[in-house]
């Protein structure tokens, strides 16, 4: 008998075969919440429901998902053959036997931008090398601290899979079981919430947003109204209220023109200067919260920021200073959990998919690199995914970079110069001095 088939059934599991089993949800539980100066409580998912939140969260942790990483020894070069029959190394290919390498990085630098921490389980064999990698929601785990210095990681099981891959684990998780990369921290041990230092900002955001949604909602309005100066009987005006009722709430009714009776008269409407301050305040809004999560608004599909920048400076300064840090944290961690550096061994995330030039662009780029010296045509090639030519591992070197021999270089040209003793001259040699000397 498996071991989720030990569990009794509770309400709404579905039974399948000989094992049940509950429906596995999507969303991030509200766990720990924060409340804002606006009244609302800031977690994981109204965070991640504010659409510029969720932009700049998503779009940083799948660029550096998009790194992928290898094991190799300290101090070799890319052009090599990486480390491939290490345990980590295969935990770099596979962490888990759900996840793959884009889906689990996805998941943890998510949580570690929202939450400070990223936390990830190790799970090992019977001889102590690591098997896998299980991320945990940070909202799930709570730092323990012991007297004499030890570290413990009390995870509370999400979920009957996480029940099933934790049940041979106690509740608290030694240090040395558990991938814990911080942020920005007080006290060495865990990682400032990023959406509590930031729950205003998102507050604001968060509050501009369900403002429009109710206005879109309760008071979608046409493009004018209709007014009387005559006095209207009881049943008149409840017959008005209800016509107007109908016409004035949902999507589905803006910009329709109410026909009503009794001499009523157009008047057209436009928006208001409080109107026009709440699309400016969004507008701010966006961009208050881009800075906590250091996301250049070009890459929010800004149209006014995308028309003014040069594309290829702009992503080379985001990956320099955004995504180059993340990739350096994720690399000493790993290097530290799994003490790589005592068997001079070193993680090494490829940020160069990131920074891929236009093709005309990189085209250009390696026609400099050839020319200069600085990279064989197949070297080239090799960048572009193409196969290696014949004769083309050789360094090209610029003929009017070569030495020549003349009066005002001051180099002698080759064979020149009095022959060692006991050697007789070159012919051609000889011929030059002698047509000199005629």
């Amino acid at each position: 008998m498996g071991f989720l088939a030990t569990f009794h059934q509770p309400a709404g599991v579905v039974r399948s075969g000989a094992a049940s089993g509950s429906p596995a949800q999507g969303l991030l539980p509200i766990l720990g919440s924060t409340p804002s100066a606006t009244g609302l409580q800031i977690n994981q998912a109204s965070a991640s429901s504010v659409s510029t939140v969720y932009a700049c969260v998503t779009i940083r942790a799948k660029d550096v998902a998009r790194c992928r990483p290898s094991l190799r020894k300290v101090g070799a070069t890319r052009d090599t053959e990486p480390v491939t029959d290490h345990p980590v190394a295969k935990l770099l290919r596979r962490p888990n036997r759900i996840q793959t390498w884009f889906e689990f990085m996805l998941q943890m630098h998510v949580a570690f931008l929202l939450r400070g921490n990223a936390y990830a389980v190790i799970l090992r064999d019977d001889s102590g090398r690591p098997q896998q990698l299980l991320p945990v929601n940070p909202d799930a785990v709570l730092v323990l601290e012991a007297v004499d210095g030890s570290i413990f990681y009390q995870v509370n099981r999400v979920g009957l899979f996480q029940l099933a891959m934790l049940r041979d684990l106690p509740i608290s998780i030694p240090e040395e079981n558990v991938l814990h990369l911080r942020g920005l921290t007080f006290n060495m041990l865990v990682g400032a919430n990023t959406i509590a230092l930031a729950r205003d900002s998102i507050g604001v955001a968060l509050g501009l947003e369900q403002q429009v949604a109710r206005f879109m909602a309760n008071g979608a309005r046409p493009s004018g109204v209709l007014q009387t100066d005559k006095t209207m009987s009881a049943d008149a005006a409840q017959r008005l209220r209800d016509q107007w009722d109908s016409f004035r709430s949902g999507l589905a009714n803006v910009g329709r023109t109410a026909i009503l009776e009794d001499g009523l008269k157009w008047n057209a409407m436009q928006l208001t200067g409080a109107d026009l301050q709440l699309l400016e305040q969004r507008k701010f809004s966006r961009e208050e919260v881009a800075l906590w999560w250091s996301v250049p608004l070009h890459k929010l599909n800004v149209p006014a920021e995308n028309a003014r920048i040069k594309l290829d400076d702009a992503e080379q300064g985001y990956v320099n200073a955004t995504i180059m840090p993340d990739l350096d944290a994720w690399e000493q961690k790993f290097e530290q959990v799994f003490d790589l550096d005592a068997e001079d061994l070193e993680v090494d995330f490829d940020e160069r998919l990131l920074l891929r030039a236009a093709e005309s662009v990189r085209i250009n780029n390696q026609r400099l690199k050839v020319m200069s010296g600085l990279a064989t045509q197949n070297e080239c090639r090799a960048e572009e995914g193409k196969p290696p030519m014949a004769g083309a591992d050789v360094l090209l070197h610029p003929v009017n970079l070569a030495a020549s021999g003349s009066d005002m270089s001051g180099t002698a040209p080759d064979g020149a110069g009095r022959p060692s003793s006991g050697q007789a001259p070159t012919p051609g040699a000889a011929n030059d001095r002698g047509e000199q000397d005629a």
